[in-house]
């Protein structure tokens, strides 16, 4: 995929949101929430709703009816027996989807910069771990409150210091195996991003600037068989097109938030306590979409096999 269209994007934004938290520090911490809120439109949840067309697009032919019908009768089934295990065991939920997080957006960042084999799977774990652990090192106590939003009965956070050569660790394997100069100046970005804006905020900006813009590059290039060297026109006009079929299960997606809450708890969220529910939801989708991805790239090795 062009370099413009793949770099550009995260790199403005991440620039623009860490000085902005860096000049008003205040008035981050009070968009932080909002933003996070906006993925639910802006690429987050969209990127994942195209999921049903994308075995079609891999193997180049449409997906039918009796495929899609088994599709979402599979992808419903697995999401619906994570939210009834979240019910019951919320912390050990909670833990296994920022792990599972670390691993699909870590290895999906690695797709694009290698084939699968070892120094892959080296970069998808340093690059998800370092967007996992940075908001622990960094922000600390903030990050666990979001902790508490998924798991209230989670208690005191756990003692920080294990999180630093953690963190240390995931930066090294991010560089060492994938060293470029472009690597090197997206970590520092990542970096000084998590370090200046709260924990909302930066991995906000991940999910929407880094992870969905990337996985929707990569659909287009799966759907209609574009390359680098095409223009920026024929991307563009991919992207849109991918962004308009999205729309129908975006919604739906959202629909099952308002049945979140009354599974969970007695209270209804307002403003920002749809944080919590809203994060429920992209773990139980997160599971499916993770799987599918992983089938994406096992093709990719049978491909080029």
């Amino acid at each position: 995929m062009p370099f413009a269209l793949r770099h550009t994007f995260p790199w403005l934004l991440t620039l623009s949101l860490g000085l902005f938290a860096l000049a008003l520090p205040a008035h981050a911490s009070t968009l932080a929430p909002y933003f996070f809120l906006s993925s639910a439109l802006l690429l987050g949840v969209p990127h994942g709703a195209c999921d049903p067309w994308v075995p079609g697009w891999v193997l180049r032919h449409p997906s039918r009816l009796p495929f899609l019908i088994i599709f979402f009768i599979v992808y419903l089934s697995l999401s619906a027996l994570y939210l009834f295990l979240w019910k019951i065991f919320p912390l050990p939920a909670t833990l296994f989807f920022l792990i599972l997080t670390a691993w699909h957006w870590g290895t999906a960042d690695a797709s694009l910069e290698l084939t699968p084999s070892l120094r892959w799977l080296l970069f998808g774990i340093g690059r998800g771990s370092l967007v996992m652990l940075a908001p622990f090192v960094f922000h600390w106590a903030d990050t666990w409150s979001v902790i508490l939003l998924m798991a209230p009965n989670a208690g005191l956070p756990p003692y920080s210091l294990p999180f630093i050569p953690a963190l240390i660790l995931a930066i090294a394997l991010n560089l060492f195996s994938r060293p470029s100069i472009h690597q090197t100046i997206e970590t520092l970005l990542l970096l000084l991003l998590f370090y200046f804006t709260p924990p909302l905020l930066s991995v906000g900006t991940y999910f929407v600037a880094f992870h969905a813009w990337r996985h929707l590059l990569r659909l287009s290039s799966f759907r209609d068989q574009i390359s680098p060297t095409d223009s920026l026109h024929l991307w563009i006009a991919s992207l849109i097109r991918l962004l308009l079929l999205s729309i129908p299960l975006t919604l739906l997606s959202l629909l099952f938030l308002w049945l979140i809450p009354p599974l969970l708890s007695n209270s209804a969220p307002a403003g920002q306590s749809w944080i919590g529910p809203y994060l429920i939801l992209l773990a139980v989708l997160t599971l499916p979409h993770a799987i599918l991805v992983g089938w994406i790239d096992r093709q990719s090795i049978i491909s080029k096999s």
